[in-house]
């Protein structure tokens, strides 16, 4: 079977499944599928920058993300006074094991990076969920960078001739005009049906911000991967690879979203 066949199969599968949790199940369902994606996500990071000497404070910060997504299904900001302890746990872990485990500046920053990396984003995503039309603003989130994922591959594979940067030989500019252009079509056409009362101008900016970040994320999730010398994050989705392969994107996509929906 071929990638293709695999990337539609799955998303022929997933995509009516996402819908249906985000439309029809309650709010914490949402967010403990969230949850499920950051934990995944978590592991897939660290199994790819592999940090050295910090198996107790890697097994930690798995049961501080459950503390965090469960934090948001209460009321009030308490997942704010979740996010020191990530940082908190590595530093005092190195401080009283040193020096006999004396560990590399890069080790700590990546144990330190992944929750930032990966747990914040997802946090917030699930915060929008919660606000009042959440789920279509959840729902334009992920069809905008889904709809520039796609356009950007394929218009790669189609029109790619000039590469964009050599951290992933297969971008071409050609892709990212093509996924560009589609995330400006799809945020004017779903804002225009789902929030008529906001400026068109100010929804396709938007749609060309979240392009824009959509794309540094993908490109900086290709980074780490070819810093750990690796095809892809996962196996988790057929087609696509793992859990960060598919919201790579999304990773730096829905801070845009959060800042623009608060200011």
């Amino acid at each position: 079977m071929t990638i293709h066949m695999k990337r539609v199969i799955t998303a022929l599968i997933g995509i009516p499944l996402l819908i249906g949790v985000i439309y029809l199940a309650p709010p914490w369902v949402f967010t403990i599928l969230i949850l499920f994606v950051a934990l995944v996500g978590l592991n897939e990071f660290y199994s790819m920058m592999r940090p050295k000497g910090a198996e107790v404070i890697l097994f930690l910060n798995y049961p501080l993300t459950i503390a965090l997504f469960f934090s948001l299904l209460g009321k009030g900001p308490l997942y704010i006074s979740i996010f020191p302890l990530f940082v908190l746990f590595p530093l005092a872990s190195f401080i009283f094991s040193y020096p006999k485990h004396r560990a590399k500046m890069g080790d700590i920053g990546q144990i330190i990076m992944g929750p930032f990396y990966i747990c914040l984003p997802l946090a917030f995503l699930a915060i929008i969920a919660r606000l009042p039309q959440g789920q279509l603003w959840v729902f334009f989130i992920l069809a905008v960078t889904f709809a520039g994922d796609i356009s950007s591959f394929y218009s790669g594979r189609l029109l790619g001739g000039h590469k964009l940067t050599q951290i992933s030989p297969g971008k071409t500019w050609e892709g990212a005009l093509g996924g560009l252009t589609a995330n400006l079509v799809s945020a004017g056409i779903l804002g225009y049906l789902f929030f008529p009362s906001l400026s068109i101008i100010s929804i396709m900016v938007l749609g060309i911000v979240i392009g824009i970040c959509g794309q540094v994320g993908d490109l900086a999730e290709s980074m780490l991967k070819r810093i750990s010398n690796i095809k892809d994050s996962g196996k988790i989705l057929p087609g696509h690879g793992g859990i960060l392969d598919r919201i790579d994107s999304l990773l730096f996509a829905i801070p845009v979203l959060y800042i623009y929906l608060s200011y």
